[in-house]
């Protein structure tokens, strides 16, 4: 989604190419695009469990 509209990000200078290039990459790094289905097929208690988890990770990566 992020770099289909990556024009409008740009647009008036908004945000510069380098910085799309660099989320980009971010995102694709963490590789993730399964994350939904799995945490869909946990138990509500097990899934809240793994939620935190990430939230907290990624809280606290940079």
């Amino acid at each position: 989604i992020l770099l289909n509209n990556r024009a409008l990000y740009e647009r008036s200078g908004t945000f510069p190419p380098s910085v799309i290039d660099y989320l980009a990459q971010k995102l694709r790094a963490e590789n993730d695009a399964d994350i939904n289905r799995y945490l869909a097929d946990l138990p509500a208690d097990d899934r809240l469990l793994e939620t935190r988890k990430i939230m907290h990770r990624d809280l606290h990566r940079h």
